[in-house]
């Protein structure tokens, strides 16, 4: 077996064809040979019982009068009610072998004598002295040997015809393949030349093109896949840069510099090493999510106490601004209907949004987060009266280190806040929308998708994990929640 799975698959299926032949012609060799075999036989047979019809024609006008001779070359033995032979001209091998012949049969017989095969029928005439016998022989050397002579021409002819039909399926099959052959040499010429071609796809409505289309759109995944992990590896470079090099200048000037400024110095250096953890972070949230790995459901429930706890995080880090924060809630929302989303990744999402709502309002504002159950989906909105988003720049917010012009060159965010909420929304089968207000400000809607699988406990503690516990919710059993940071 696995020196048949070493060959090609070409060959193995010509090796099947012509098994599949012999096997085919085999048959068709032994029911021919069987019904020549038969027909001679019964041929045969005919013969021999026209040899005995002149003496049963005789016997029954004259009794005592078996009639003439046999024939020159007739076997033929005349044996009256007494037992007596009176007219015989089988051979004495038969002769002596009588014993062995069914007088009372009426069919075709087999007869071994002497070395040789008889073929024997034996035919009874009633009179009224008693049952005459008449018993006819033909020796079968003639027959057995047309039957070899045509066993060998079967096997020889059909044997010629299995060759043939091998050779033949080896051509067609070849010609099947050949259109997969060239889509491996295409395949080996684009690796080699690290084009931006695809591979040949035929006129043809068939399995091929149907393969050579699959494989385009497979090629056109990896290259994309392997784009954006270029171009992740040279965004993140590009934004690590700047915040090592700041800890690498602090760190120096703490070695070199003046002492009397080393408090400011490491606070600086502090400001650096926040922004390289939040950025790695990032990075392994975006990994995690691009893993595809499946979510575990949770409850309205524990979204709305996620929700909660978000708000609360987002409020100390605007509480030495003026900047308003609200949570507005469904008033009687099923908080055990499942949904797609794990509690965590959500407050993960709304960390985001509020964190960068808190941003752009510069110290100023209001930010409201409205959640609402609308079978079978729950509609998150994060709201602000800040400036909004360019309208340019709205349809690159998702991209990765993505940042607007007046942003870029800050210490303001790293581009991934967008990125991970797009990469969570995805990852249920949700979405996540941008649109600046008809005033101003921003409005984010999330939309995620209500499941009919239940949450286990369990799994979910296991995976948030003992060092992801989150700032204390708010009661969720209030229709909302509305407070600011001051």
């Amino acid at each position: 077996m696995k020196a048949l799975n070493r060959l090609s698959i070409r060959a193995r299926i010509t090796m099947g064809t012509l098994l599949l032949a012999a096997v085919f012609f085999g048959g068709v060799s032994l029911v021919v040979r069987q019904q020549v075999d038969m027909i001679m036989q019964n041929a045969a047979f005919e013969v021999l019982q026209n040899d005995a019809t002149p003496f049963e024609t005789a016997i029954q006008q004259e009794p005592n009068e078996p009639g003439d001779n046999p024939g020159e070359g007739q076997l033929v033995a005349v044996i009256d009610p007494a037992g007596a032979t009176q007219t015989s001209t089988l051979p004495a091998s038969i002769t002596s072998n009588m014993a062995l012949i069914d007088l009372a049969g009426t069919g075709p017989q087999q007869l071994v004598a002497g070395g040789a095969t008889y073929l024997v029928a034996v035919e009874t005439v009633e009179t009224g002295a008693g049952n005459w016998t008449i018993i006819s022989a033909r020796n079968q050397e003639e027959s057995a040997l047309v039957l070899t002579d045509l066993t060998a021409g079967l096997t020889l002819g059909l044997g010629a015809l299995t060759l043939l039909f091998g050779a033949v399926s080896w051509r067609l099959i070849g010609a099947a393949l050949r259109p997969v052959t060239q889509l491996r040499r295409s395949a080996e010429a684009i690796v080699a030349s690290d084009t931006e071609e695809l591979l040949p796809v035929g006129p043809a409505k068939d399995e091929i093109t149907d393969l050579a289309t699959t494989l385009n759109r497979l090629i056109d995944d990896l290259r994309a896949s392997a784009s954006r992990e270029r171009q992740l590896v040279s965004d993140a470079s590009h934004e690590l840069r700047t915040p090592l090099a700041v800890l690498q200048a602090q760190l120096e000037l703490l070695r070199t510099g003046d002492r009397s400024s080393i408090d400011s110095d490491i606070l600086a250096a502090e400001r650096a090493t926040t922004r390289l953890t939040e950025l790695v972070e990032s990075l392994l949230e975006l990994s995690r999510l691009d893993a595809g790995r499946p979510p575990t459901p949770t409850t309205v429930g524990a979204l709305v106490d996620e929700a909660g706890g978000a708000i609360d995080r987002a409020r100390l880090r605007a509480m030495s601004d003026d900047v308003e924060i609200d949570l507005i809630m469904p008033d009687h929302a099923d908080h055990a209907a499942p949904i797609a989303m794990p509690a965590l990744l959500y407050g993960r999402v709304l960390d985001n949004l509020l964190s960068n709502a808190v941003r752009a309002l510069d110290g100023k504002g209001q930010i409201t987060a409205t959640i609402r159950l609308d079978p079978p989906h729950l509609i998150t909105f994060v709201t602000d009266n800040g400036p909004g988003i360019d309208p340019e720049f709205l349809p690159h917010a998702f991209d990765r280190f993505s940042q607007e012009d007046k942003v870029r060159g800050t210490a303001n965010g790293s581009g991934l806040g967008l990125a991970i909420v797009a990469a969570a929304a995805a990852s249920v089968n949700g979405t996540v929308t941008l649109e600046n207000a008809a005033d101003s400000g921003l409005i984010v809607r999330l939309t995620i998708p209500v499941t009919q699988e239940r949450p286990d406990p369990l799994r979910e503690n296991l995976e948030a994990g003992p060092n992801n516990a989150t700032a204390p919710a708010l009661d969720s059993n209030s229709p909302s929640r509305t407070g600011n940071g001051s």
